[in-house]
C-alpha cells in the first residue's frame, strides 16, 4: 500500500494582517457588547409599554422567545438585568461603552447596590467573566468584594446529556419525589436523594448514607468538603446534619490504621429503623425511602445513643430539623412535632401530636406488624 504525505499548506500571515485582525475582533467585540446594552434599555421599554400584548403575545418572555430568539431562561435573565441596571449607573456606563460583557454584568448585578457598585467594578476590572462568577458565589445582595460566601449559597451548575428513553425516566423520578414530598423538590435535592441510592429496597435498613470525610480548622471550626477539586466550606448546620448518621474515618492527618465506625452503632440503628417501621416518623410523611436516624437530643447537648433518643427521619425532614423549620420532642416512640412557619402564624402543621400508639409492650406499631411477617 502506498502512502502518500499530503504537502503541508504554509499561510503567510504578515504583521500587519494579524494585528490588524486582532484590532478588528476586538471592536466587533465591543460594538457586541454595546448592543447588548442598548438591547437592555429598549427591553424595559418594551415591557414597561406591554409591546408584547400588541403583538398577541401573553408575556414579555414568550415574545422575547419568538421574536428575539432566546431562550425561557436567557429571556428572564436578560430582563432582569437589564431592571436591575436602572439603579447601577456606574456598571450600566462601562456596559453601554463595551467595557463590561453582560456575563459579567449578569454577575454583578446579583450583588452590586449603588453604594458598592464602584468597589466591585474597582475588584473585578481585568477579570473575566468567569473570574466574576466565582467572586460573587456565595454573597447576597449588598455584600461586598470581601465579604465572606455563604456556604447556603454556594452551587454547581451541571449540565447532562442524554438518550430521550434517560429524560423520561428522569421526569417520572423528578414527580414521584414532588408527590412524596407534596412540594417541588430542588435540584439538588434530587441529585442527592438518587445518589443515597433512591432504587434501593425500601423494607431493609439501609447504611448510613454519607461517609464523612471533613476538614474541619482547629481555629475557628469551620469544616470543609472536597469539590471539584477544591475545598468548598459547609454550613455549621449541615456539618451538624450529615454527622448525625455517618460513617467517620477519622483524622486524615493521621496514620492510625482504625477501622471506620459509624455515628450510631449498627444494633441501634437496625432496632431504631425497625420500630419505626422503616420509615419517616413524621406525621402525614410518606417516605420510605433515603433515611437517616436523627438524634432527638443533639448530641453536642449531650445525647446518647439509644432508642428513645434516636427516630428515623426522611432527609427532607431531617433538613428542616437542623435549619430550625422543624422541632421534634419527646422521648421516642412518644414524640410531638412543632413547624415553624415565617412569622408568627399559626397552620394546621404547627403542632403535631404522636406518630403512633402502641399495641403494648412489644416492639412493633399497630398496623405495621402483618406488612412485615
Amino acid at each position: 500500500m502506498n502512502h502518500t504525505l499530503k504537502p503541508q499548506v504554509t499561510v503567510t500571515v504578515t504583521e500587519a494582517d494579524w494585528k490588524a485582525l486582532h484590532a478588528m475582533l476586538r471592536e466587533l467585540a465591543r460594538q457586541r457588547v454595546a448592543l447588548e446594552a442598548r438591547e437592555a434599555d429598549y427591553l424595559v421599554e418594551a415591557d414597561d409599554t406591554h409591546l408584547y400584548r400588541r403583538l398577541g403575545y401573553s408575556t414579555m418572555a414568550e415574545y422575547m422567545e419568538r421574536e428575539l430568539h432566546y431562550s425561557p431562561h436567557a429571556a428572564n435573565e436578560r430582563l432582569r438585568v437589564a431592571r436591575e441596571l436602572a439603579a447601577l449607573p456606574l456598571i450600566a456606563e462601562q456596559f453601554r461603552a463595551g467595557e463590561l460583557s453582560f456575563s459579567a454584568v449578569r454577575e454583578l448585578t446579583r450583588v452590586a447596590t449603588p453604594d458598592n457598585e464602584e468597589k466591585w467594578l474597582t475588584t473585578t476590572h481585568g477579570k473575566t467573566a468567569r473570574d466574576v462568577e466565582r467572586m460573587v458565589a456565595g454573597l447576597r445582595r449588598g455584600d461586598g468584594p470581601g465579604a465572606e460566601p455563604d456556604p447556603r449559597l454556594l452551587t454547581t451548575r451541571i449540565v447532562l446529556e442524554v438518550p430521550v428513553e434517560v429524560a423520561a425516566r428522569y421526569r417520572r423520578q423528578r414527580t414521584a419525589l414532588d408527590k412524596e414530598r407534596g412540594e417541588r423538590v430542588s435540584d439538588g435535592e434530587a441529585l442527592d436523594l438518587w445518589l443515597r441510592g433512591a432504587d434501593g429496597p425500601c423494607n431493609d435498613v439501609t447504611p448510613p448514607a454519607v461517609q464523612l470525610a471533613v476538614t474541619t480548622c482547629k481555629a475557628c471550626k469551620q469544616g470543609f468538603v472536597s469539590a471539584d477539586g477544591a475545598m468548598q466550606p459547609i454550613h455549621e448546620d449541615t456539618a451538624e446534619l450529615l454527622g448525625c448518621d455517618a460513617v467517620h474515618i477519622g483524622d486524615l492527618e493521621s496514620d492510625d490504621h482504625s477501622r471506620p465506625s459509624p455515628t450510631i452503632p449498627a444494633a441501634i440503628r437496625r432496632k431504631v429503623f425497625h420500630r419505626d417501621g422503616f420509615a419517616c416518623v413524621v406525621p402525614g410523611c410518606r417516605a420510605k425511602r433515603n433515611l437517616d436516624v436523627h438524634h432527638i437530643e443533639f448530641r453536642c447537648h449531650g445525647g446518647k445513643h439509644t432508642m428513645e433518643v434516636c427516630c428515623v427521619l426522611c432527609s427532607g425532614h431531617h433538613r428542616q430539623l437542623h435549619d430550625g423549620r422543624l422541632e421534634i420532642a419527646g422521648r421516642a416512640p412518644e414524640l410531638t412535632f412543632r413547624f415553624r412557619p415565617d412569622g408568627d402564624v399559626e397552620t394546621a402543621m404547627t403542632t403535631l401530636g404522636p406518630t403512633w400508639d402502641y399495641a403494648g409492650e412489644g416492639d412493633v406499631p399497630i398496623g405495621d406488624a402483618e406488612e412485615r411477617r
